[in-house]
């Protein structure tokens, strides 16, 4: 997680000029099954929550031992969301559609590998294209 987040300043309690979605959301707390996740480990699974509040898998564990939710930035970071991309709604929907998204690079790297495989059906082997 460092590795993708190291570059994002604390979030604030109010918005960063140029850093959109990085705000502080307070009342993070630990309890049985839900730890956080270490700076230095790979980020658990973040979960979009039943109700659209996510639960303590969308926490971070900062140095310190202290918790705090992900900003929509930090999340949006750990699942390849370029920067540039805005969510534009209140934090639980966002977490909700951040949690339910496959990670941006990995759906490119999928779709990317599947044109390469159909591209050669539907050109067919002699270069020619397939009747469809």
């Amino acid at each position: 997680m460092r590795d993708a987040l190291t570059d994002l300043p604390q979030p604030l309690d109010t918005e960063r000029p140029g850093i959109e979605n990085h705000r502080f959301i307070p009342g993070a707390r630990t309890y049985v099954g839900h730890t956080g996740s270490p700076y230095d480990w790979p980020a658990k699974t973040l979960k979009a929550g039943d109700h659209g509040v996510p639960g303590g898998e969308n926490m971070l564990v900062m140095d310190n031992g202290a918790v705090r939710y992900f900003s929509v930035r930090e999340a949006a970071r750990l699942q390849t969301f370029p920067d540039e991309y805005v969510f534009p709604v209140a934090w639980s929907e966002s977490m909700r559609q951040i949690g339910n998204a496959v990670p941006v690079t990995l759906a490119e790297l999928m779709a990317r590998d599947i044109c390469a495989h159909l591209q050669p059906v539907a050109t067919g082997r002699d270069g020619a294209r397939a009747a469809v």
